[in-house]
């Protein structure tokens, strides 16, 4: 009789233990999140346990992410989903094998205040104008201690520099950088909702010599949240004009996108556009890699 209660309660504690490993734990809430039950919407807060085929709900704006052991949910636009289905998605893209990649990516910096502007600046004080000096030195110091902290995967410390530098006389061309820069600090703290609401507060334009890696950094938290089509739709204008390692990486992420949305073709023909301009950068090995391996 003891043996068989033992067994059962040994049962019963593995059974136990497997649901609880199977939970999601909330890591982080932004604006309103809220998880179905039998009572209704129930607010989430940070550490809650959610089972694995509940559906959330996230509203005003607001961002949620969950962690499961090492696998993580990202959303990060309002709506109503489905826990299992969004971890289908994520694991059926793949995409957390060319995170890192993509981050380093994005993570290099311009560290030097673009030529038409500092001439600008330096012109301008030509015409008697010291503040104009002053405000291209602080913002060309501001860049290099970023990218020193980068460097040194101290992304906390940058999104305090950059939290000064914005509160202080930056003007609005290097505000925007430097939102930009925040969010790219985010990201590498491994923190992608903040970095998405970051990322919604930029205003960038075209010629910004940073425009393109913040494509890249938008797309990559698209990713991460299993919105692939909207990921795609940010990638266009990469796939379409950029070229080099930039391009390499678009298409990479563009694969992850086809792959996640279950378009085998697409994700295939992607990987060998990507490949063709350069098969031996950095990129380039890991799409032939990702060749391999499909």
């Amino acid at each position: 009789m003891k043996k068989t209660l033992v067994i059962t309660s040994l049962a019963i504690l593995v059974f136990c233990a497997a649901a609880h490993a199977q939970t999601w734990s909330v890591r982080y809430v932004d604006g309103t999140a809220e998880m179905k039950s039998s009572k209704g919407w129930t607010a989430l807060s940070v550490g809650d346990l959610v089972p694995p085929a509940a559906s959330v709900r996230v509203s005003q704006g607001g961002s949620l992410e969950l962690n499961r052991g090492t696998a993580r949910i990202t959303i990060i636009r309002d709506g109503t989903y489905d826990l299992a289905a969004l971890a289908k998605a994520s694991e059926r893209s793949g995409a957390a094998s060319g995170a890192g990649v993509i981050s380093q990516k994005v993570q290099s910096l311009t560290t030097t205040k673009p030529a038409g502007t500092a001439v600008g600046g330096v012109r301008a004080a030509d015409q008697g104008s010291q503040a104009s000096v002053n405000w291209v030195e602080e913002s060309d110091e501001t860049r290099s201690e970023v990218a020193s902290l980068f460097a040194q995967k101290k992304f906390l410390d940058a999104v305090k520099v950059l939290d000064t530098a914005m509160n202080g006389q930056a003007s609005a061309q290097d505000e925007q950088e430097y939102r930009y820069l925040t969010a790219a600090a985010w990201y590498g703290a491994g923190e992608p909702a903040k970095a998405w609401r970051a990322l919604s507060r930029v205003s960038a334009n075209l010629d910004a010599p940073w425009y393109e890696h913040y494509v890249l950094l938008k797309a990559q938290v698209l990713v991460d949240a299993a919105d692939f089509s909207g990921a795609l739709e940010a990638l266009r204008p990469l796939t379409e004009h950029s070229a080099g390692e930039t391009a390499q990486a678009a298409w990479l992420l563009t694969f992850y996108c086809q792959k996640g949305l279950g378009d085998a073709s697409s994700a295939k023909a992607a990987l060998e556009s990507g490949y063709q301009i350069d098969p031996s950068s950095d990129i380039g090995k890991l799409i032939d890699q990702q060749r391999r391996a499909d």
